[in-house]
């Protein structure tokens, strides 16, 4: 045998220890998501008792609903968490702030007119995009931990739709190894 089909032979061996780890991580990812849901629906189930069906029921939701989670795709198929555009500027505008207050007390006393800035800032209707207000103002804490558990199993379904994507890559590594040692058996062969 050849050294190129050794080195395939290995490849195969190294790329299939891989395969079955990340297919144990998959199956763990599983299970997390599966508890996540459970303990949401759990939850939401006793804060239906607590508050009442009426109070949670389709009748309380804003039929002007967003969604508050997005996701994106790359260039290689790998999905994440898209920002909001507020989130995104979130850091800045605290930067900017930290620095605005850094730099108030540098200026020398020398100056004999005090600078005057108008205000450039108009202040922006803060809306709050929590669902949960849709049930009132004091919802039970049942609901509260139910949307963190959906919120967190949404979130982990990313890692495993990833995870997904990466099985489906190194199959199809895999079948091209295959075929590859094929073709270096034939070779040997003749």
């Amino acid at each position: 045998m050849t050294d190129n089909y050794k080195t395939i032979c290995d490849e195969l061996d190294a790329l299939t220890l891989t395969y079955l780890s990340k297919v144990s991580e998959y199956i763990e990812l599983c299970k997390d998501n599966s508890n996540h849901f459970q303990k949401g629906f759990v939850e939401l189930a006793h804060a239906k008792y607590t508050m009442g069906t009426r109070t949670i029921s389709h009748y309380s939701y804003d039929k002007r609903m967003k969604a508050s989670l997005q996701v994106e795709t790359d260039d290689l198929k790998r999905v994440s968490i898209k920002q909001d555009k507020s989130e995104k500027d979130k850091p800045e505008q605290m930067k900017e702030k930290e620095e605005g207050l850094r730099k108030r007390n540098t200026q020398t006393s020398n100056d004999s007119e005090p600078k005057i800035e108008p205000k450039q800032e108009k202040k922006v209707k803060k809306t709050n995009k929590d669902p949960l207000h849709w049930f009132g103002l004091f919802v039970s804490p049942s609901l509260r931990t139910s949307q963190k558990s959906f919120k967190l199993a949404t979130e982990k379904l990313i890692d495993q739709v990833n995870t997904i994507i990466e099985l489906k890559e190194m199959e199809e590594r895999y079948h091209d190894l295959l075929e590859s040692k094929e073709a270096s058996r034939q070779d040997v062969e003749v």
